[in-house]
């Protein structure tokens, strides 16, 4: 392999989160290789859920339509008693939607891992290789890989300037370089089960629901199409395997289905954990996804917060690969890290509600939860839980508190220009981008130190103006800003906010704050 042709940047796993990572840098003109020690995708059942946010990035290498047979609607999802009353109630925003998405989405994991691959096959500075398998890892400084083929036996090297290890719980790579886990104390056994329901006339709930029985905690989601997902808890003192038989599922679903209603598609055992690795980066190699953090299911986060992982992470290997600062990669642990361990804990919370087994304990806190429902607080958004970034190449206010808006996913609204309707991203370059308001006119030397700098600048419009270079349609942008006191956003490549600002004074120090940040 020539010098020219080399990889630039090894992704070791192509699960979600790999082949993820694969796409955005080589759509951003990165020379990729993604290697994977098996042959096929994996086919048992996994993640189900995933939001806004992962669209949007899947819409960033342009995969989005041809998802669209592989994904469905999210129903808001209950808690319920072991007698069936309602203790909480998880619900998302309605329309119009805040980052021109649906807030959740459900999906099929191994359809989608397909639709990621072929998506690959467009990009031809991105190599894929299966039954590849990694067998050695030296110098996290200057990386060397020793790789095996699984069916010849043959060995291939590689040196690439960056390693990122997508490689799953059990990752090689972290193992590699005795990189621990920091163990947040959640470990629970779970059997999940696919199903395919072949009667329309089956009476199962319309939306999700997360049994909360002392006597078998158990989960119900609404998938894609036919397909309907239960999870159970496994008692202690059960075997695993004796509880994913075919006879022994059956009788768990019995309350629901009968055996001509629906076909078993498919089931797996797992423990749930809730882990975050101490380190991410040890030189020039990356952690990603399960590969650093693990976290119990129960807000449908993993796969997402992994895919996340590689957005936060796939510009600033581009910024460095073209000559940036390597300073700016020590941001994406800083960033990430907090922001899931905090994302895990709210979720071991919620998991420690749905996993109770003391009775007496159960209808303790069953009573808490109905008063609450009673008092109004029990209906929650599900976006409203998660915080945004507070660490690292985020804007800052003169007093160093967080810029209002900072960390968070900038709006995408739905925008009327000059090639017509479109959703914003898919009119603007990639790279930092400042959007100003319909009303804010921002004098040429602010205009002019943006493009210095190489930040592209654009006035979003809430109405028609020859003014503004794109019109939205729904004052969802107009009224994040205003909600946050601003009328100019910073975002970044991954389209978090840098930062708000309320004049050109603020916008300013936010291009000084950022000239900085990027070049520490």
């Amino acid at each position: 392999m020539s010098s020219a042709d080399a990889p630039e940047v090894v992704v070791v796993g192509l699960g979600p989160v790999g082949i993820t990572l694969c796409n955005l840098l080589a759509s951003q003109g990165i020379r990729v290789e993604g290697v994977d020690a098996a042959s096929e995708v994996y086919s048992l059942p996994r993640a189900i859920g995933m939001d806004h946010e992962v669209m949007r990035i899947f819409q960033s290498i342009g995969a989005t339509d041809a998802l669209a047979e592989t994904i469905g609607d999210y129903r808001p999802s209950e808690y319920r008693s072991a007698q069936g009353v309602l203790l909480r109630r998880f619900e998302s925003p309605p329309e119009p939607y805040p980052l021109a998405w649906p807030p959740y989405l459900t999906f099929l994991q191994p359809q989608l891992e397909r639709v990621l691959r072929e998506n690959a096959t467009r990009f031809p500075n991105l190599t894929l290789r299966t039954g590849l398998e990694l067998v050695e890892l030296k110098d996290p400084h200057k990386p060397i890989l020793t790789l095996r083929d699984k069916a010849t036996g043959e060995i291939a090297r590689r040196a690439p300037r960056f390693v990122v290890g997508c490689d799953g719980g059990n990752s090689f790579v972290r193992r590699s370089f005795d990189i621990g886990f920091e163990d947040l104390d959640f470990h629970e056994p779970w059997l999940v089960v696919d199903m395919i329901v072949e009667d329309e006339h089956a009476q199962l709930p319309q939306t999700n629901i997360q049994f909360c029985s002392p006597a078998r905690p158990h989960t119900y989601v609404v998938g894609p199409e036919r397909l309907r997902r239960w999870e159970f808890m496994i008692l202690p003192g059960e075997n695993a395997d004796e509880v994913n038989r075919e006879t022994r599922i059956w009788e768990l679903l019995s309350p629901w289905l009968r055996q001509d209603q629906a076909r078993l598609w498919r089931s797996a055992t797992y423990t749930f954990h809730a882990l975050v690795a101490e380190r991410w980066r040890i030189g020039n190699v990356f952690l990603a996804g399960d590969a650093c953090h693990m976290m119990p299911p129960f807000l449908a986060q993993g796969m997402v917060q992994g895919v996340k992982d590689t957005a936060n992470l796939s510009w600033k290997l581009a910024h460095a690969l073209r000559g940036g600062s390597e300073r700016l990669l020590d941001t994406y642990e800083a960033e990430r890290r907090p922001l899931v361990r905090e994302i895990i804990e709210i979720t071991k919370r919620l998991g420690r509600v749905i996993c109770e087994l003391d009775p007496e304990k159960a209808r303790t806190r069953d009573a808490e939860l109905i008063e609450a429902m009673a008092a109004g607080q029990g209906v929650q958004v599900r976006q409203n839980l998660f915080p945004p970034i507070r660490h690292g190449l985020v804007g800052h206010g003169a007093n160093g508190s967080l810029s209002p808006g900072a960390g968070e996913p900038c709006p995408q609204p739905w925008v009327v220009g000059p090639g017509g309707r479109a959703r914003l991203d898919d009119v603007l370059p990639s790279g930092f981008i400042v959007l100003f308001a319909g009303d804010f006119d921002a004098p040429p030397a602010l205009l002019g130190r943006a493009q210095e700098m190489g930040v592209a600048a654009y006035r979003i419009a809430q109405n028609p103006s020859e003014r503004a270079s794109l019109t939205e349609e729904d004052g969802l942008l107009a009224n994040w800003l205003s909600a946050r006191g601003a009328c100019a956003v910073l975002v970044r490549p991954d389209h978090v906010a840098f930062g708000t600002a309320a004049d050109v004074h603020q916008a300013e120090g936010l291009l000084h704050e950022l000239r900085s940040g990027l070049a520490a």
